[in-house]
């Protein structure tokens, strides 16, 4: 079994066509855009054919930054930080699906992650971890070497579907103005240029040359 963290973001929804995982677990652990997380993450797998299950673990006393409506940690290399996030939430799918024959646990790590939770020594480490625990679930970043706009690239995720995702760190609905909110759109425009390029290099239909 193979099971997707997935938030419903563009990255994760890419991860999710391109490796078509059996489960996408969207994960309620308390952050302020759970429900627009989790709206998001229904349509998508509804649109994609994938099973989505949501896991409510309320978690929000824990948190700080934008996400949880806390001042951010001085720790912080973004303002969205949550302490331990990916930790956590690949540890509750591992609780979640060991017994059920769990075998991969994905998360939708990218290049330009600015977070240590979404690095290369952490992803080493956590793969490790697990695979020394009961079960041997191996932990893997499938677009940890790819920046967000190569991602869609390489995993054809359709420019149609793109609307249905959200990004935003600090509201249920998008707010445009966090990074996630930020983010999103900046790939959307690359998106919707590389689009626009494409057909305009597509070579014209002979009935319309003169």
């Amino acid at each position: 079994m193979r099971v997707l963290l997935f938030s419903g973001g563009l990255d994760s929804s890419a991860i999710a066509y391109w490796k078509r995982p059996d489960i996408c677990l969207t994960v309620d652990y308390g952050q302020r855009p759970a429900r627009g997380e989790i709206a998001a993450a229904q349509a998508i797998c509804a649109e994609l054919d994938l099973r989505q299950e949501t896991l409510a673990v309320d978690l929000k006393a824990l948190g700080s930054g934008t996400m949880s409506g806390k001042p951010t940690s001085r720790l912080a290399k973004a303002e969205e930080w949550w302490p331990y996030r990916n930790q956590m939430l690949v540890t509750l799918a591992g609780m979640r699906f060991v017994a059920d024959g769990l075998t991969e646990i994905m998360i939708g790590a990218v290049k330009t992650d600015v977070h240590a939770d979404g690095k290369y020594p952490f992803l080493r480490t956590i793969d490790r971890l697990m695979t020394l625990q009961e079960g041997r679930v191996n932990v893997t970043a499938p677009a940890r070497k790819l920046s967000p706009e190569k991602l869609l690239d390489v995993s054809g995720f359709p420019l149609s579907a793109i609307g249905l995702t959200f990004s935003c760190h600090v509201m249920e609905y998008p707010c445009g103005r966090c990074r996630g909110c930020e983010k999103h759109l900046a790939t959307l425009a690359w998106a919707k240029r590389r689009s626009r390029n494409s057909d305009e290099r597509e070579p014209r239909d002979e009935r319309t040359k003169t």
